[in-house]
């Protein structure tokens, strides 16, 4: 007699059944191993609201992590089974599969979602996940599922709370899921009307949802576009975030009680360092300090306007600190850099004080900064670049401006 399947309400809470209980989770049929076509077109297609897509598709890869190396294990596709959704179906199988064989072995998983997890997958994931920690989850997601929805929204943020990784799919993952998991018949993808303007929608409103309350910048964010390694780390096996440039800034007045804070970034057409400018530039300052943090150093005409900025307002201090360089080798962005030098705004590149401190203020002031690998090593490197910058443009007294400087309060 076959054992009773588990519905999706009876939830693995924040120990999974199989380990909590010592049962054996219900049998799951074999994963699929191709979708046709259609299914694909149908299902993925990444509409602002898809009418008739009332199942889910879950496309995966595991990876075991092996002395510091990723390993491919398997892939293949869940969707509903049952009452039970796609995402239960892989937790089951994968816990009997593997967990239960070696439960201390370490894995990296990368879902491709049709629909966003439901409040109550996102829940029991979030719950698995806290249950084994030797696991690390990327969930990339063609469309999101009730995303106007505050209780919805709340069981996302709970799945990276748990270390879950979550994005939109944009082209590449479209094209990867229709190369790796679709019958092609060896035609190649082809992408549907409006799917990078959708995507666009898609990857902002998470972005949104994703971020906690009183925080302006997600936690994997951070540690994606603001990391000061010389290359881009991958999320997860093959998918890499295109480093774009992000600008967290405070702005402390004397007689404020708390300092203004915001994070910006690139729109299209407009730097986010020219729209600092113009947020600033509506609020009238006279003294005042602002500190900034971004992903890059300003390329060439940014720096001029924030130069022209700064000669703008005598009285205010504006400090930014750089994680990384950009296009430092060429002679034109250095010369951007000297503009900022030259017009006594102090710029710097970020080390551990700076990105505690954008830690702090920016992402989660609840949770201790864990500085990722080799950040003081990297830190160091770009500053002697941004050093060699100066000596080659003869700008050698002002290589110890920061050193004599300290992150603190506005004086009154």
């Amino acid at each position: 007699m076959q054992p009773q399947r588990l519905g999706t309400r009876a939830g693995m809470g924040l120990a999974c059944l199989g380990c909590r209980q010592g049962r054996h989770y219900s049998p799951i049929r074999n994963p699929i191993k191709m979708l046709y076509q259609r299914t694909f077109y149908f299902h993925f297609e990444n509409l602002l609201y898809a009418n008739g897509r009332k199942n889910t598709f879950l496309c995966y890869e595991v990876n075991r992590v092996e002395y510091s190396l990723l390993v491919p294990v398997c892939q293949g596709i869940f969707t509903k089974e049952g009452n039970l959704h796609a995402e239960l179906c892989f937790l089951y199988w994968f816990h009997n599969q593997f967990l239960e064989e070696s439960p201390g072995d370490e894995y990296r998983i990368t879902w491709y979602l049709s629909w966003s997890p439901c409040w109550d997958c996102a829940e029991q994931v979030a719950g698995f996940l806290a249950t084994h920690r030797n696991l690390r989850l990327a969930i990339l997601s063609a469309r999101l599922y009730y995303f106007w929805d505050p209780h919805y929204q709340e069981k996302l943020r709970r799945l990276t709370q748990e270390g879950a990784w979550m994005g939109a799919m944009d082209y590449p993952e479209f094209k990867k899921c229709w190369d790796k998991f679709v019958y092609n018949g060896g035609q190649p993808f082809r992408p549907w009307k409006r799917l990078k303007r959708n995507f666009s929608f898609q990857d902002s409103k998470l972005q949104e949802i994703l971020s906690s309350p009183g925080s302006l910048l997600q936690e994997e964010v951070f540690r994606v576009q603001f990391n000061n390694s010389q290359r881009a780390v991958p999320i997860q096996p093959g998918h890499y975030c295109r480093r774009k440039t992000y600008l967290c800034y405070q702005l402390e007045q004397p007689g404020a009680q708390e300092p203004l804070r915001g994070c910006l970034k690139n729109k299209k057409g407009r730097h986010a360092e020219i729209c600092l400018i113009d947020e600033m530039r509506s609020l009238g300052l006279g003294k005042a300090q602002i500190t900034c943090y971004l992903t890059w150093s300003p390329c060439r005409k940014c720096a001029q306007e924030l130069a022209t900025f700064k000669k703008d307002h005598p009285d205010l201090v504006l400090r930014v600190y750089a994680s990384r360089l950009y296009f430092h080798w060429s002679r034109k962005y250095q010369q951007g850099l000297c503009f900022l030098w030259l017009s006594g705004i102090q710029m710097d590149v970020m080390d551990l004080p700076q990105f505690t401190d954008c830690w702090t203020n920016f992402v989660n002031p609840q949770r201790p900064f864990k500085p990722w690998h080799g950040l003081e090593k990297n830190s160091r490197s770009i500053k002697r670049r941004l050093r060699r910058i100066k000596e080659s443009w003869n700008l050698q007294d002002l290589i110890n401006d920061f050193e004599k400087l300290q992150l603190g309060p506005l004086s009154p």
